[in-house]
C-alpha cells in the first residue's frame, strides 16, 4: 500500500473536505480526489460516503484512517528512534496541558531542554474538553488533564493527587496555623479557578462549603492559574485558591498562605490513544511525569 496514499485520505479526514486537503497539500483536488479512488479500489471498499458535496467517513474508512496514522507516525520516527539509541533523545513531542497541570509539565520539559537539546515541543494549554478533542484528532501525541476524562480509548496513567493552598491577598490577615476550615475561608472573598466542563476548583470548593452549612464569597472564577497570579500582584485583597504546584512557582512576593484540606482537586493524569503510536522520546517523556509525580 502506498503511504502517499495514506497521507492523503487522513489528510482529507482530518480537514473535513476534499478542497481543503488539497490545499493543505498544495496540490489540485483532482489528483487528490484520483488517489481516494484508487485507495477505495485497492481495498475493495467505500472509504467515504460522496453525496454531492457532503459526505461521511465510513466504518472501514474510520478504521483504515487510525491504521494509517500509527503507520505514518511510526515511518517518521524512526529516524529520530534510531537516533535515541545513543542515549540522546530526539524529536517533536507534541504535549496537551490543561491549565491546572501547567506546572507539571513545565518542571519536566525545562529538564528535558537542558538534558537533551535534540528535543523539540509543541504545546497547546486548554481546557480538558479542547484536548481531548485534538488528541482524538491525532494532534497530540498525550496530555495532562484532570480527571474524570470522556474519552474512553485512552490509556491512563494517575499522578499523585496535588495539595491545595489558599494564598493571602493584601491586607488579609490569616488564621494561625499550617490549615485553615471552611468557615474559617467563607470570611473571605475568593478568587479562583474553574472547567469549562465542570469539576473546577470552584465547584470543589462549593461542594465542601455546602456541606457545612455554609455560602462562599466568590469574587472571580477563571480557567488561566496565572490570572489569579496577576491578581494577587496587583494588590487585590482576596484570598486564591491554588494548587500546590502553582503555589511554589509563585515566586514574585511572599504572601501567607494556608493549607486546605477540606477540598480535594480532581487527580491529574497522563492519556494517550491505546492505539496510537508513541515514540520512543515520547515514551520516555511520559515516564519522567510519572516518575516525578506520582
Amino acid at each position: 500500500m502506498d503511504l502517499r496514499r495514506l497521507e492523503y485520505f487522513c489528510a482529507i479526514i482530518d480537514k473535513g473536505q476534499i478542497s481543503k486537503a488539497a490545499k493543505s497539500l498544495h496540490i489540485s483536488q483532482s489528483p487528490l480526489s484520483q488517489r481516494l479512488k484508487e485507495l477505495e479500489e485497492e481495498l475493495g471498499v467505500t472509504l467515504i460516503h460522496r453525496d454531492g458535496r457532503t459526505w461521511q467517513v465510513t466504518p472501514e474508512g474510520y478504521m483504515l484512517y487510525k491504521r494509517a496514522q500509527y503507520i505514518l507516525m511510526f515511518m517518521k520516527s524512526i529516524g529520530d528512534d534510531i537516533r535515541c539509541v545513543s542515549g540522546t533523545l530526539h524529536g517533536l513531542v507534541r504535549i496537551g496541558i490543561c491549565p491546572p497541570c501547567r506546572d507539571i509539565a513545565a518542571s519536566v520539559i525545562a529538564a528535558v531542554v537542558q538534558e537533551h537539546p535534540k528535543v523539540r515541543f509543541q504545546s497547546w494549554v486548554m481546557d480538558n474538553q479542547s484536548l481531548e478533542r485534538h488528541l482524538q484528532e491525532g494532534h497530540l501525541d498525550f496530555a495532562v488533564v484532570l480527571l474524570p476524562v470522556t474519552g474512553r480509548n485512552y490509556k491512563l496513567r494517575r499522578l499523585r493527587p496535588l495539595r491545595v493552598y489558599a494564598v493571602f491577598g493584601n491586607g488579609l490577615e490569616p488564621p494561625s496555623g499550617e490549615t485553615i476550615d471552611a468557615r474559617s475561608l467563607s470570611r473571605f472573598p475568593l478568587i479562583l479557578q474553574e472547567r469549562r466542563e465542570g469539576g473546577g476548583m470552584n465547584e470543589k470548593v462549593l461542594e465542601a462549603f455546602q456541606k457545612e452549612n455554609l455560602q462562599p464569597n466568590f469574587l472571580l472564577a477563571t480557567q488561566d492559574p496565572n490570572f489569579l497570579k496577576d491578581l494577587l500582584k496587583r494588590g487585590v485583597p482576596a484570598v486564591a485558591i491554588m494548587n500546590e504546584l502553582e503555589v511554589e512557582s509563585f515566586t514574585s512576593t511572599i504572601l501567607p498562605r494556608r493549607r486546605v484540606d477540606f477540598v480535594k482537586l480532581p487527580v491529574p493524569a497522563v492519556i494517550y490513544l491505546q492505539d496510537a503510536f508513541l515514540s520512543f522520546t515520547v515514551n520516555h517523556i511520559i515516564d519522567d511525569i510519572c516518575t516525578l509525580y506520582t
